[in-house]
């Protein structure tokens, strides 16, 4: 009976329920008709798969990016520089679009509540239907429009670089290529956010606590990023390093060991040839000798000193600085009136036209010092190594100094430094600034620094008022001057002279206005840089325009063929280091072009 009582109880507790619940939904349907807020038909209830499908804002906003995105940028484009802007940029457009159409959901019920509008949908479903479809469509007529249009200009950069001018066919391969590579990045996403609903569910049903707003995102998520960076992303870089350790070791065809005792992997070399990696054996292999330097001035010349130390597992970077200078010395560098420490890109390349330029304008009265650090390319070894270039120059320059110190202060030899791209910013980083550098280096001339570099941002936002970025005056110029060219040497084309060169040191930064990896900053993602808000340099087309996010990936697709271009663009200074090297050492009466003809002969690519 007790039992009977308690059952009746409840069912009469949960009937009050009932009563209240239609009571309240009854006083709240009354309030919308009276304030025009009445209830829309019930919809039909979109399946789960549909609700993770592509959506119409997303599409509009790709759209809208890929007219961007096949805009102008540094460089002419391959068709895979085209498919990696335009994917880029429409995964930028299509997080943008869909961020819009979320932001106006949320909105869009108090704004009608605030402006007293009905609730109830008042445009047909097949009529919004038809708008979305012709919006997305005419979207896409305006991107084809965009592709027609780009070609001109990919034609007038390709005139300004001076290389062949790209094919309508080659942009056309390129945004279809990028599509289809946007279009699969929004399937793993729309996988992904499935398997995140699949993931809260199954919390849902095993662990309710657990199944909070977000859960399944965040544990999808993590095992994705573990996966990631734990299995395929280790094995990635094993790869990378195991295919760079092999053609570090693979044989450049023509190169020998040198005959001279001045050069590394010679017979009286401390350093075998077999050890010196790929781009070592070209570098002591490469070059002009003695008998052809005096043959050019036709007076006596010294055989120059190339001293150079490759990559071992077993020998430390401090270690392997300590080997290079005792190389310098057993081949005599410390007797030569100018010793260049030169710090390498990442698999140890350094520039033939800089050592030979050198070793002409000194008549082979100088000694050059360098070591390798990694295997790695200098683009990946600036994400995932840029210590190493950093102490390879802090360590040739305190073991060259060393030893210098122990001689004579009237026997002591000029000290120069030079380094290109990741060179020199591993060079730069050996001073604290600019000051410090003048102060400890007789002269330099670094070309192609990335913004990276402490000095380089240093000089740039200390010029004088009134010069550009790219081209900046540091004071009256008698110390420091920056070059876009070999006619800028003496100041701007169209500015003011500098003044006369210092008598204790001089530095040179070589900087091409149309160079990526110069210009190229994360900063671009979200701002302006200066030098796109100034008149642009000679090689670099005044139609193009800064967009966040988008602008950043032009230049970063631009950055694999800035090494492809003819000297004097991009990431390719050649006959520029002929002029440089000679207002750095005081050369004078040297007739650029000619000694620039001479030294040709001595190139050859590794």
């Amino acid at each position: 009976m007790f039992r009977f009582r308690r059952i009746r109880t409840q069912l009469d507790r949960q009937r009050q329920r009932r009563i209240r619940f239609m009571r309240r939904a009854k006083i709240a349907h009354q309030a919308q008709q009276r304030d025009g807020f009445a209830p829309s038909p019930r919809a039909k209830r979109p399946t789960t798969i549909a609700r993770y499908l592509p959506n119409w804002w997303g599409a509009i906003g790709a759209n809208i990016a890929s007219w961007i995105a096949l805009g102008p940028s540094f460089l002419p484009r391959t068709w895979w520089m085209t498919a990696g802007s335009v994917a880029l940029a429409q995964i930028y457009g299509y997080a943008v679009g869909s961020g819009a159409r979320s932001v106006r959901s949320l909105l869009r019920i108090p704004a009608r509540r605030l402006l007293h509008l009905p609730n109830n949908p008042t445009f047909p479903a097949t009529l919004n239907r038809i708008w979305r479809w012709t919006s997305v469509l005419t979207m896409s007529a305006g991107t084809v429009v965009a592709l027609l249009r780009s070609i001109p200009r990919q034609r007038e950069i390709a005139r300004r670089i001076g290389v062949d001018e790209p094919s309508t066919r080659t942009q056309i391969v390129g945004m279809a290529a990028g599509t289809a590579f946007a279009s699969a990045i929004f399937g793993w996403l729309t996988v992904f956010r499935l398997q995140s609903h699949s993931t809260k569910q199954l919390l849902r049903r095993f662990a309710p606590a657990l199944a909070a707003p977000f859960s399944g995102t965040l544990i999808t998520f993590g095992l994705t990023y573990y996966l990631n960076r734990s299995i395929l992303w280790q094995r990635l870089m094993e790869r990378l390093k195991a295919a760079a350790h092999a053609k570090n070791l693979s044989p450049l065809p023509g190169r020998v060991p040198p005959e001279q005792s001045e050069r590394s992997g010679s017979a009286a070399s401390l350093e075998p040839f077999n050890t010196l990696g790929r781009h070592g054996k070209a570098i002591v292999s490469d070059g002009p000798r003695g008998s052809d330097i005096a043959a050019y001035w036709g007076e006596p010349a010294l055989e120059p000193i190339r001293a150079y130390v490759g990559l071992r597992a077993q020998v430390s970077i401090p270690d392997a600085a300590k080997r290079a200078v005792a190389e310098l010395k057993r081949a005599g560098g410390f007797d030569r009136d100018v010793i260049c420490i030169k710090v390498g890109t990442g698999t140890g390349w350094l520039n033939d036209w800089s050592m030979a330029a050198i070793e002409y304008l000194t008549r082979g009265n100088c000694a050059v010092v360098s070591l390798q650090y990694t295997v790695l390319t200098s683009s990946l070894a600036l994400l995932v190594d840029r210590n190493s270039p950093k102490l390879t120059g802090q360590a040739l320059y305190r073991e060259v100094m060393a030893e210098i110190e122990t001689l004579p202060a009237d026997q002591r030899p000029k000290i120069v430094m030079s380094g290109e791209s990741l060179g020199a910013f591993g060079g730069l980083s050996v001073f604290d600034d600019a000051a410090d550098m003048m102060a400890r280096l007789d002269g330099a001339v670094w070309a192609g620094c990335p913004q990276i570099a402490a000095i380089w941002q240093e000089l740039t936002e200390a010029r004088e008022p009134g010069s550009l970025e790219i081209l900046p005056r540091i004071g009256d110029g008698s110390r420091i001057r920056f070059s876009n060219r070999t006619e800028d040497l003496h100041g701007p084309v169209e500015g003011e002279p500098y003044a006369a060169w210092a008598d204790d040191s001089r530095f040179i930064f070589l900087q091409h206005p149309s160079d990526p990896v110069v210009w190229g900053s994360t900063s671009m993602i979200w701002r302006e840089p200066q030098w796109m808000r100034e008149t642009r340099g000679h090689d670099v087309t005044a139609h193009w325009r800064w967009w966040p996010w988008v602008t950043f990936w032009q230049i970063v697709a631009d950055s694999p063929m800035s090494i492809s271009t003819p000297g004097g663009h991009a990431h390719r200074y050649f006959e520029e280091y002929v002029g440089a090297w000679a207002e750095v050492l005081g050369v004078t009466g040297v007739d650029a072009d000619a000694l620039a003809a001479e030294i040709r002969l001595f190139i050859h690519p590794h």
